[in-house]
């Protein structure tokens, strides 16, 4: 199922577009500036189960006789909210299926998140609690005790204890089982509490569960276990979970395809959320400093063998530099020019691209300067063709049953330059460079002169 949310004139908003495919089942984190969207976007998707969110959480004033929100789900008409004027907010006459508001929950910060409003429940509830553990009536979590030991890498959990009154499910830590001494759940830390509840709303079957400021109550490292163990519970629960950030610990270790990055387009007519590099999202956000040049390239094996080249070079450079390896050549000359926009690396002449030689001459180059190209389409695939010709002899490879040539290259380069068990790589990289040396000995020296000449 996919869910396409339209926003239209809300607040500083002129258009938002954003789909969600929840046949995926996996963790997704937007990332973004404050103030570009990403509150509004999940306010937009709480307020499809619950049409008051806009008028309990944010500000008044924030819409007007243009302002929308649709929601196109994949199978069902199209459901629009209008501006109404008698209200002063948007509004919708259609009907909402309650199919669709039983698979959405949606966590806000403090204090409108459904967590904070749970605290009054559990005192309420309290005399029963206590009955239930006086007559032993209570089982044993044993997956939340497990996720939390997991998260918070401590075993403090195995007194946790999982009571059910009237189809709710309550959390206590039994502390003395003959005195019944237990902890309530809305007396944990606000991160375990957090949790706790996010459990809850996976094991009761949501489709989708987004979470607005994640990190806000967790370490960074539960911030980091905490993902590795969210995607083992999405893929077992089938479940989808989005979340925004502004914590560096917990999108370095999201992969390709889990991390987004929400801006305005270069007209400002438009919020664009797009899937981006950890690389790229910490340079636009964060920046970096005290280095005097920049050189932006594609991956790290291209930032290995220009590093192996400056080193070889013997020169002692001048000035103090930096390779970041970005994720992609277009997300290189992306932020490139986005550097010469705002200068958060540096001014214009202290930025060098350097990209595959089979990215020179394509069109989106056209009137871009400070770029270096590879004398080779890439280095895998060098070392792929010089294979395939019988120039690389080596035994121990495993088969190669890639599809794609690109694939096979990469496994093939994998396998050379992976240690194995305590032994060495197959071949090492400097072996490696020297083999692409010897290919293009003109390319290469040239290549090396261009670094050295720009970081001296």
């Amino acid at each position: 199922m996919k869910i396409k949310i339209t926003v239209q004139d809300v607040q500083h908003i002129k258009k938002q577009e954003v789909t969600f495919d929840l046949s995926k089942n996996g963790i997704t984190c937007i990332a973004g500036k404050n103030g570009v969207g990403k509150t509004t976007l999940i306010r937009a998707i709480r307020n499809l189960p619950i049409n008051s969110t806009f008028q309990e959480t944010a500000a008044p004033y924030i819409f007007s006789k243009s302002s929308s929100i649709s929601y196109a789900i994949e199978g069902m008409e199209e459901i629009v909210f209008n501006y109404n004027r008698f209200i002063k907010a948007i509004d919708t006459r259609q009907s909402i299926p309650e199919a669709i508001k039983e698979i959405i929950n949606v966590e806000l910060p403090i204090p409108h998140g459904e967590r904070f409003k749970h605290f009054k429940s559990l005192s309420d509830k309290d005399e029963e609690i206590r009955a239930h553990i006086a007559n032993t009536n209570y089982s044993t979590p044993y997956e939340l005790i497990s996720l939390l030991n997991d998260i918070y890498g401590e075993d403090r959990f195995q007194s946790l204890k999982e009571i059910s009154l009237n189809k709710f499910i309550y959390y206590v830590i039994l502390r003395d089982e003959d005195e019944r001494f237990y902890i309530r759940e809305d007396y944990f830390s606000s991160g375990e509490y957090f949790v706790v509840n996010l459990y809850k709303q996976i094991k009761q079957g949501k489709k989708l569960i987004v979470i607005d400021e994640i990190d806000i109550s967790l370490d960074a490292m539960a911030q980091v276990n905490l993902v590795n163990s969210l995607r083992k519970l999405c893929r077992e629960y089938n479940t989808n979970i989005i979340f925004t950030t502004h914590s560096l610990a917990l999108m370095k270790t999201l992969e390709k395809g889990e991390i987004f990055y929400m801006e305005s387009s270069k007209d400002s007519h438009e919020i664009i959320t797009l899937p981006k590099s950890y690389n790229y999202i910490k340079s636009v956000m964060y920046g970096f400093t005290g280095f005097d040049k920049y050189i932006l390239t594609e991956d790290e094996c291209l930032k290995n063998y220009m590093q192996y080249l400056i080193r070889k070079s013997g020169v002692d450079t001048y000035f103090q530099y930096e390779i970041i390896y970005i994720g992609g050549a277009t997300q290189v000359v992306d932020l490139m020019k986005r550097n010469t926009e705002s200068k958060f690396f540096s001014t214009e002449e202290n930025i060098v691209a350097v990209l595959d030689g089979d990215q020179e001459g394509k069109g989106y180059l056209k009137d871009v300067g400070n770029i270096i190209f590879l004398p080779f389409i890439n280095i895998e695939m060098e070392v792929y063709k010089q294979y395939v010709d019988g120039k690389i002899v080596i035994d121990g490879l495993r088969e190669i049953k890639n599809k794609k040539e690109t694939d096979r290259a990469k496994n093939l380069y994998s396998q050379l330059t992976k240690f194995r068990h305590g032994s060495p790589p197959l071949m090492s990289e400097p072996d490696i460079y020297a083999l692409l040396e010897k290919t293009n000995p003109e390319g290469v020296s040239k290549f090396q002169e261009q670094l050295i000449g720009f970081l001296s």
